[in-house]
C-alpha cells in the first residue's frame, strides 16, 4: 500500500468538514486498492491503514467481538486509576461536548469503553456503531479510530470521517488523547470526545490533549500525596538505624533516606 507521498496532506486542514471527508473517502478507496493517492493520508492514518490491511481487518464492517459484561466492567473500573480523575475529565470535557452535540468516552488500556457521557441524542446514534460501554475499540477491533489509534501510537489522535478504516464510522469524527501513570509511565487509557463529522471542529483535539494532562497531573499530585504518608510513617524507623538505609515505594520512588553520602 502506497502510504508516503512528498507532498504534505495540508490542503485538507483548508477544506470544510464535509469537503475534507469527501476527499478523505476518495484517498481511503485508492488506498485500500492500492492506487495512486490523489493526496496522501496524514501519516499517522496511512500508518494506521497499513495495520489494518496487514491484519485484514474487514474495512466496512470491522470486528464484533462480545462486550464486557456488568461484573467485568464494573471490576475494571473499580481498578483503574482513571477513575481518581472522573472530575477532572468531566470538568474539563463533558460541557463542551454536549454543547458541541458531542459524547466524552473514558476507555481503558485495551479499548475497552468504561464510561460514555454526553449528548443523549449522539449516544442513541453510538449504540448503532456499537460505541458503548463495555464494547471494544482497540485498532485490530474497530480499526483507525481516535481511541485504538491514540492507543496504537501512544499520543493524542484526531480521526476525521473517512480517516476511519472501517467505513461504518465515517460519519464521525473523534479526537482521544492517551493518560499515563506519572508514577511508572504505564498506559492507563484515553479519553475521546466523539461526534458527528459534519460538527466536528480540529480544535477539540487540543481540549482532549490539554484535558489528558491535567488529569496527569492530578494523579502526580496523588502519587506526591503518598509519597509523604510513606515519609511520615518511615522517618521514626529511619531515624533509629545506625547505617545506610533508603525506604521506596512500590513504583520506585525515594520516600526516605538515611546515612547516604
Amino acid at each position: 500500500m502506497r502510504t508516503q507521498h512528498p507532498r504534505d496532506a495540508s490542503p485538507l486542514a483548508a477544506l470544510s468538514p464535509a469537503e475534507s471527508a469527501r476527499l478523505m473517502a476518495v484517498i481511503r478507496e485508492a488506498a485500500l486498492s492500492r492506487g495512486r493517492l490523489p493526496l496522501p493520508a496524514r501519516p499517522v492514518i496511512g500508518a494506521s491503514w497499513d495495520r489494518m490491511l496487514r491484519l485484514g481487518l474487514d474495512p466496512d464492517h470491522g470486528r464484533a467481538p462480545r462486550p464486557l459484561g456488568l461484573d467485568e466492567l464494573e471490576r475494571r473500573r473499580r481498578q483503574t486509576r482513571l477513575a481518581e480523575v472522573l472530575p477532572t475529565l468531566h470538568n474539563g470535557l463533558l460541557d463542551a461536548a454536549e454543547a458541541a452535540a458531542h459524547i466524552m468516552i473514558i476507555a481503558d488500556a485495551e479499548g475497552r469503553i468504561l464510561w460514555i457521557d454526553g449528548h443523549r441524542g449522539v449516544r442513541r446514534q453510538a449504540d448503532g456503531i456499537a460505541l458503548v460501554e463495555g464494547s471494544h475499540w482497540a485498532e485490530d477491533v474497530a480499526g483507525t479510530s481516535g481511541i485504538g489509534t491514540a492507543l496504537a501510537v501512544k499520543s493524542p489522535v484526531r480521526v476525521h470521517s473517512a480517516e476511519h478504516f472501517v467505513s461504518a464510522f465515517h460519519a464521525w469524527s473523534c479526537a482521544a488523547a492517551p493518560v499515563h501513570d506519572p508514577r511508572d509511565g504505564r498506559l492507563l487509557g484515553v479519553i475521546d470526545v466523539s461526534g458527528p463529522a459534519g460538527t466536528a471542529h480540529p480544535t477539540v483535539l487540543s481540549l482532549v490533549t490539554a484535558t489528558a494532562r491535567w488529569a496527569e497531573g492530578e494523579l502526580r499530585l496523588a502519587h506526591s500525596r503518598e509519597l509523604e504518608g510513606l515519609r511520615a510513617v518511615a522517618a521514626p524507623l529511619l531515624a533509629r538505624i545506625h547505617g545506610k538505609a533508603v525506604v521506596v515505594d512500590q513504583h520506585g520512588w525515594i520516600a526516605g533516606v538515611t546515612g547516604a553520602v
